[in-house]
């Protein structure tokens, strides 16, 4: 009689914990609410199988020897399935999470991607409508990258990249959006902030650049320039309040812009 007590004892404990791990698989995450759900219900019902045998033993009534040794292996093999799974989905909201990042962040330079600039530029459209200031767009663009990749090769290309996002990076506020939207081309963008002080910003980023070393290669020192193309976006004269048309509006214009400082010879900004 004590052995079939302990014996489904240890399995009604086992299960028990199968069934507040299924619970928490189902506050884990909306996606997996179902089969957590699914799973703490079945198992929660399982429990009155473990819980009847000892009641009955515990009654007077006769005892089951072989059920009560299968309970325990049994109710064991469920709980470890549980912690399973559990594991297995800890390990995809990890991977979810981190492959959320890298859909957001530039994988070179660590600027944001094209697809998560283009999306925080539209959030920030939509919020100067409501705060009535405008937000200054530039685009940068590195001078003569490609004679930097034929010279060097292209790791020292990375290189170069990567410590010009870092430069503008450290000049720039938190609220500002710096982007890789190019091979060697970046959207900025400054919310809230006066034609005026954007073309401040616009030039001391221009000078930073200048006077930065990018990266060494072959004794030498490999210094770069930008040209940087400036545009402003006042909501109170915007013709249109789609902030999708306006972000594409301003991107080609501070685009064209930026050729514009290509052509009247680099390293220089045009509005």
């Amino acid at each position: 009689m004590i052995l079939a007590l302990s014996l489904y004892s240890v399995a009604l404990a086992a299960q028990l914990i199968a069934v507040l791990y299924a619970i928490y698989l189902f506050t884990l995450s909306k996606s997996y609410r179902l089969a957590g759900g699914c799973l703490a219900i079945g198992l929660g019902l399982m429990l009155g199988r473990r819980l009847n045998p000892i009641v009955f033993i515990w009654n007077g009534g006769d005892i089951n020897i072989v059920d009560a040794f299968l309970a325990v292996p049994i109710s064991g093999f469920l709980l470890l399935g549980v912690l399973h799974i559990k594991a297995l989905l800890n390990r995809l909201e990890v991977q979810n999470f981190s492959l959320g990042q890298i859909s957001k962040i530039d994988p070179l330079t660590l600027a944001l991607s094209r697809a998560e600039t283009f999306a925080r530029s539209e959030l920030e459209i939509l919020k100067s409508f409501r705060s009535k200031k405008s937000i200054a767009f530039m685009m940068a663009d590195i001078d003569h990258f490609k004679n930097i990749n034929d010279a060097y090769g292209h790791p020292i290309g990375d290189v170069v990249l990567t410590n010009l996002v870092k430069t503008c990076q450290m000049e720039l506020r938190e609220i500002d959006i710096f982007g890789r939207v190019g091979g060697e081309e970046f959207l900025i963008v400054l919310p809230e902030t006066t034609q005026e002080k954007a073309q401040e910003v616009a030039e001391r980023l221009r000078i930073l650049v200048s006077e930065t070393i990018c990266a060494s290669a072959q004794d030498q020192e490999i210094r770069i320039t930008i040209s940087i193309g400036l545009v402003m976006f006042d909501p109170l004269k915007a013709m249109d309040n789609d902030p999708s048309s306006i972000l594409k509006d301003c991107y080609n214009a501070c685009d064209q812009a930026m050729y514009r400082a290509k052509q009247a010879g680099r390293n220089q900004i045009s509005t």
